[in-house]
């Protein structure tokens, strides 16, 4: 008969063994989030805007300061703007329409 006998493992250090499991728990939650697509954020709510027609002597600084809020810096505003219209201070010109953010 060949009966072999099992070896039996103690834990030395109760601190480690939990660090070691919680850390093994945490990488197996983060690869399982990542693998099934559960990392990716989408936004719940659409950006609304508000559309503005140009007219002689407008400048985005002037329509930035009107259309922001009170905390909102206004070259961060005329950014926004810019970046939203893919237009640069130098290309507005009467008669055109642009996007400004309601949460601006």
């Amino acid at each position: 008969m060949n009966t072999k006998k099992r070896k039996r493992y103690r834990v030395t250090s109760k601190f480690r063994f939990i660090t070691s499991i919680v850390i093994m728990l945490i990488l197996a939650t983060a690869a399982f989030n990542f693998i099934t697509g559960f990392h990716v954020s989408t936004a719940l709510t659409k950006p609304q805007y508000t559309n503005v027609q140009i007219t002689y002597g407008d400048t985005l600084w002037a329509l930035a300061s009107e259309y922001k809020s009170n905390d909102t810096d206004i070259r961060r505003a005329v950014f926004e703007i810019c970046r939203i219209n893919d237009i640069d201070a130098s290309q507005l010109e009467p008669g055109m329409t642009i996007k400004i953010p309601e949460n601006l």
